[in-house]
């Protein structure tokens, strides 16, 4: 008997958050991550500093790899030929 019961499976469907109630969540835990980062840069502004110096300098030399290894456009394919 025990057996069929469990088998017998779940008849109930869980009650599922509304989209409104997932938004208030993501929103919160956004929030909550930003003043976690904020808190963290007011505490060591030099580190912060640093940090941004280095991602800027990596962005700039990617671009400028980038920028510098594509060819120009033949000349037949140019807008102004001259």
């Amino acid at each position: 008997m025990a057996l069929k019961t469990l088998r017998a499976g779940f008849t109930g469907k869980p009650a599922e958050p509304d989209l409104k109630t997932k938004t208030q969540e993501a929103a919160r835990y956004v929030r909550d991550e930003a003043a976690v980062v904020a808190g963290t840069a007011r505490e060591h502004p030099a580190a912060l500093s640093g940090t941004l110096l280095v991602v800027a300098t990596l962005a700039f030399v990617a671009g400028y790899l980038v920028g510098g290894t594509s060819t120009p456009p033949p000349r037949s394919q140019r807008f102004w030929s001259w």
